[in-house]
């Protein structure tokens, strides 16, 4: 008997790990992106997904390293999103990321 709820076990923990490398049990939340621009500031509407930060936001948007400074960004994208912390991104959330034209 002993023998028989072991086996069952190892069946269900290997079905577990199936399921979590081929379907994933962490849903990833996809970037909904809008082009607006507000006080000539040109920005887009980012939903953050896990992992992301302002500057990995930034340059997965332009492709490439930060064209402008990292004080530059981080004021730009206060004045876009006031009462935010740029070092505090919730995942799921929205918000607007200054957009910068690659130098």
């Amino acid at each position: 008997m002993k023998n028989m709820f072991i086996f069952l076990i190892f069946i269900a923990i290997c079905a577990i790990a199936y399921h979590d490398l081929t379907d994933g049990t962490i849903h990833m939340i996809r970037s909904q992106t809008t082009d607006k621009q507000t006080n000539d500031l040109p920005y887009r509407e980012v939903t953050v997904q896990r992992g992301d930060t302002l500057l990995s936001i930034i340059e997965r948007e332009i492709n490439g390293q930060l064209p402008v400074p990292i004080d530059k960004l981080i004021a730009d994208f206060q004045a876009l999103n006031p009462h935010v912390n740029a070092h505090s991104l919730q995942i799921g959330k929205t918000y607007r990321i200054p957009q910068y034209k690659r130098k």
